[in-house]
């Protein structure tokens, strides 16, 4: 949530009507955010059930608290509700007997499966899956060692000894 709030400072919100905003981001996209069936068009919303981006701005601009989105499933009370009852441990596993694949007692043989490693060279950056965004940091400046000038190398200076 931390990092969709940083994320959601430079959209414009407008009020729709009772409780319905469109988001416009700085490319000119826009999304419908309905915060009391906490939907989103981006569906990021109603997939985690984590506000998105959207939610959150809508909701900063009309003074609503956000953690109030946040789905039932995410609560303190659901969580101690998990973990309520007692959780007894496995006992006498030794006595659970194991079937191999063809239906025999026995030793069970497992083996990774099946694929081939595609041609080419390996990706140098990871694909992002939904809901996931790239992190943008400050990038470290190039630093000669020979001159100390700023913008390249000792291996690729031109400067005078």
């Amino acid at each position: 949530v931390a990092a969709n709030f940083e994320r959601s400072g430079g959209l414009w919100v407008t009020l729709i009507g009772e409780e319905e905003y469109e988001v416009r981001d700085k490319d000119g996209n826009t999304c419908h955010v309905n915060l009391t069936d906490k939907t989103c068009t981006c569906f990021e919303f109603q997939a985690l059930l984590i506000p998105c981006i959207h939610a959150i701005a809508a909701a900063t601009r009309y003074k609503i608290r956000v953690d109030t989105l946040v789905g039932e499933c995410y609560s303190l009370n659901t969580y101690r509700a998990a973990y309520a009852e007692k959780i007894n441990p496995v006992v006498g596993y030794e006595d659970i007997e194991i079937l191999s694949s063809d239906g025999s007692e026995g030793q069970v043989s497992l083996n990774p499966p099946a694929s081939r490693r595609p041609p080419g060279r390996p990706r140098k950056n990871r694909l992002l899956s939904r809901g996931e965004f790239e992190m943008q940091g400050k990038k470290k400046r190039t630093m000669c060692s020979r001159c100390k000038c700023a913008g390249h190398n000792c291996a690729t200076c031109k400067m005078a000894i």
